[in-house]
């Protein structure tokens, strides 16, 4: 099994950076808690978006902004 993760979709990047900079901020008040479940869904995140500008197809401008 490959731990190649490749990115070809039809994703809004803006959108996705708003949506990651808002779980950090709800994560932030519960850190301890429930920080392990929405953390791991940031690391998904982040690593989407290393995929893409990885690939090729968009620049770290047009993923990360």
């Amino acid at each position: 099994m490959s731990n190649k993760f490749l990115v070809d979709a039809n994703i809004d990047w803006v959108l996705l950076r708003k949506q990651k900079l808002t779980l950090l901020e709800v994560i932030i008040p519960y850190f301890g808690e429930t920080e392990d479940n929405l953390i791991g869904i940031l690391h998904l995140i982040d690593s989407i978006q290393d995929s893409a500008v990885k690939s090729g197809k968009w620049t770290e401008k047009e993923v990360f902004g």
